[in-house]
């Protein structure tokens, strides 16, 4: 029989080379962004209100009554007013506001915003007037590391004039491509980048005069609503020594609620003078407002540490009643600061620059919905993020001090004697339970409990306790059978939770809060610890068969990182790096290869490729669409990276020392210890399970502004099960006379082998 060999093309053919070169010409295309034309208007202006302080709980129909009917009449929101810092004082919430990025005050941060909420007025007057501390604000902001450029918002409209008049043939100009700002903190809001603000007015009176100059007009009232000093946080804490996390500023306790949900504070006259203040104020703005108009009430900024949700109202021209979201929170009913800014530019058609770093908000409409179930459900989520930031902190201390016990119940349970196995096996557990309990308890609203604190460690204690007894009960217990329980609880609930929205990790330590702006949907880095966890125990101790052995982790793998890359998914671009490194290593170790210098390097750059492709296709959507990831890779051509990369390992570097670095130290001194009684490891699976986690802990610290939270919560879910699949050293076999059981070379087990 004569064989023909098959004609390979040659790459220098014709038509491969035109295939190519098309190829590439078509993805340059996509890359390169076009011209884009000038944004139509979608109001002939807009006043944006705001009000540092304000809270859902402030608005009623007896004392705030212009702002419950804008509640009802219009769409709302719970905003996040979080800027540089654990929580925004008035200064840097209109600084911000005129940024559109996270941006900074000149003047000290202290607990009750004293400092922050003394504004000067600006200097000049007719047309000239100036920020007289804008340079001090600037050098500020520039050790930030946020890139924030002030005066972006006035910027921008200005650049919207002059494209316009520069067109070709050139477009009318209408008068008004300015910003307006009324009061003192509207003029930080209002200015340009060198400090100069188009129109000013010290008050109310002027509001016509600014509307007719601009349309943007920013109005500060000149009010702030906080606490008394009979009611205020302690004023002697030095705040500012205590890191970046909300959990770690001490809070008062939100008890006595009348209704589920509802924070109830004790009666405040003062804060109730200065809510109806206020409240008088937005209606002199509203009665004012005209038919083209649109208008917006925010509370830009905390009154006091700590930080807390605030409401966003919003009417007018087109408006429509319902609820609120924007591209940059991605889930409904949530929006942020710097939200504001890239709306009012949408609302007079300018582009949004680069610099800033919101999106224009997005109405949902509800024509049902009323001024009472918009107040209820703003005060509902207030207190979810209040409550997840109160108990955070307690639940990261106690799961490390537990997770040391449970260390050195690993290190017992591996090198100790039988005594006490049975004991250090269950710890192992249980304490491996915690996390997937706190993943669970998201599920129910038990921020709405008269004791929501006893509430949230109830579900904690049940849900430890279930998992346990799961993982205990007599065909469960055997061999590596636990920790593929308990790894396979967890990975699932995190699949679910993804897949159905991620509507949890919103309402538990485990995901993220609100109030903190980071993150609102996806999968946040906790849960990525303990997801990356559990998929690297199921790959490593499943007992794979045949052709299994392959496409069995790979397919499990696949799976994970979709869910945690996916941009309708976990949206998680450190955690997808992480996850696919770490993801073949194991595999590679355990289908018995080698992990040489060349199988490191071949993990690195396939991951750092699907990292890099993925983050590619998600730039080349629509921008309001992108994720963390795609909006990375347009920082990465517009040179704005070095900046995220800074800041983010700055904050994984403040993160040494915090709770979880307990559990860490602890780890790597029982790994030490086993690694001295147990080398060298005998099986492949185990083997590949170590790799495994180990690169999770390490590439997820180093590429994670979480840092050591990374393995801390890795080492969580995984050292104790992994100890329980390993189990203790088997009795060495007593030697028979005659036999070659003795001299016998040891055969390495497979994974099935447990």
């Amino acid at each position: 029989m004569t064989t023909v060999a098959r004609a390979r093309m040659p790459w220098g053919s014709a038509r491969v080379r035109l295939a190519a070169a098309g190829l590439a010409a078509a993805v340059a295309a996509l890359a390169v962004p076009g011209t884009a034309a000038a944004a139509e208007p979608e109001a002939e202006g807009i006043i944006i209100v705001g009000i540092p302080g304000l809270a859902w709980s402030d608005i009623d129909p007896e004392t705030t009554p212009h702002l419950w009917d804008m509640a009802g009449e219009g769409a709302s929101a719970a905003m996040s007013a979080r800027t540089i810092g654990s929580w925004t004082c008035p200064e840097a919430a209109w600084v911000s506001l005129g940024a559109g990025e996270r941006a900074g005050g000149a003047a000290p941060r202290d607990a009750q915003c004293e400092a922050q909420s003394q504004l000067a007025a600006p200097t000049g007057e007719d047309g000239a007037w100036t920020v007289p501390a804008w340079p001090d604000l600037v050098e500020a902001n520039s050790a930030f590391n946020y890139g924030a450029r002030l005066g972006s918002l006035a910027d921008a409209v200005a650049d919207m004039a002059a494209a316009r008049e520069a067109a070709e043939p050139p477009l009318e100009v209408e008068p008004g491509s300015c910003v307006a700002g009324i009061g003192d903190g509207a003029a930080l809001a209002a200015a340009d980048t060198a400090g100069r603000i188009a129109f000013w007015a010290p008050g109310l009176d002027a509001l016509g005069a600014a509307m007719d100059t601009c349309d943007i007009v920013i109005v500060d009232p000149g009010v702030v609503i906080g606490d008394t000093a009979d009611n205020a946080p302690d004023t002697a804490t030095d705040y500012d020594q205590l890191g970046e996390d909300d959990t770690e500023v001490g809070t008062d306790e939100t008890g006595g609620e009348d209704e589920p949900g509802e924070i109830a504070p004790e009666a405040d006259p003062v804060r109730a003078a200065a809510a109806g203040a206020a409240d008088d104020a937005v209606g002199d703005v509203d009665d004012r407002l005209p038919e083209g108009w649109r208008l917006m009430v925010a509370g830009i900024a905390d009154a006091s540490a700590p930080s807390a949700l605030h409401p966003v109202l919003y009417t007018g021209a087109g408006v429509e009643a319902g609820g609120l979201t924007s591209s940059t929170t991605g889930r409904d009913g949530y929006v942020q600061l710097v939200d504001l800014t890239a709306t009012a530019l949408a609302v007079v058609g300018a582009d949004l620059p680069s610099t800033v770093a919101g999106a224009p908000v997005t109405v949902l409409p509800d024509p049902d919905r009323t001024s009472g179930e918009a107040v209820a459900t703003g005060v509902d989520e207030t207190a979810a993020s209040s409550a997840v930031a109160e108990v955070s902190w307690p639940f990261y201390v106690t799961l490390s001090a537990i997770g040391c016990v449970m260390v050195a119940a690993a290190v017992w349970l591996l090198c100790g004697t039988d005594r006490f196995r049975g004991l250090a096996r269950t710890v192992c557990i249980a304490v491996a339970a915690v996390p997937v309990a706190g993943v669970a308890a998201g599920i129910p609203p038990w921020w709405r409990s008269e004791h929501p604190t006893l509430m949230f460690w109830g579900l904690i204690a049940a849900g430890t306790a279930a998992v346990t007894i799961a993982a205990s009960l007599p065909w469960t217990r055997r061999g590596a059978r636990p920790a593929l329980l308990v790894a396979g609880i967890a990975a699932g609930l995190i699949a679910v939770d993804q897949v159905s929205g991620a509507t949890w990790p919103l309402h538990t330590p485990m995901g993220y809060t609100a109030q903190a702006g980071a993150r609102f949907t996806g999968l946040g880095n906790y849960a990525f610890s303990v997801l990356a966890a559990a998929v690297i125990l199921l790959v490593a101790f499943t007992p794979w068969r045949g052709r299994a052995r392959i496409w069995g982790p790979v397919a499990i793998g696949v799976c994970a990182v979709v869910i945690v890359g996916a941009p309708m998914l976990g949206r998680d671009m450190g955690g997808t790096l992480t996850l696919v490194a770490a993801g073949i290593l194991t595999c590679l170790k355990l289908w018995g290869r080698r992990l040489s210098i060349a199988a490191l390097a071949a993990a690195g750059g396939i991951a750092f490729g699907v990292f890099a492709v993925a983050g590619f296709l998600d730039y080349l959507r629509p921008e309001e669409d992108q994720t963390h990831l795609g909006r990375f890779v347009a920082s990465v051509l517009d040179g704005s990276a070095a900046q995220i990369l800074i800041r983010k390992a700055d904050a994984a570097i403040g993160t040494i020392g915090n709770s979880l670095t307990w559990i860490s130290l602890a780890a790597l001194i029982g790994a030490f210890v086993i690694w001295r009684r147990r080398a060298p490891i005998g099986r492949d699976a185990v083997a590949a399970a170590v790799i495994g986690l180990t690169a999770v802990a390490v590439i997820g610290a180093l590429v994670n502004d979480s840092g050591i939270a990374i393995p801390g919560f890795t080492i969580a879910l995984g050292f104790g099960l992994l100890a329980v699949a390993v189990g203790p050293a088997a009795a060495p076999a007593a030697a028979v006379p005659g036999s070659e059981v003795a001299d016998a070379r040891p055969r390495t087990p497979g994974p099935a082998a447990n």
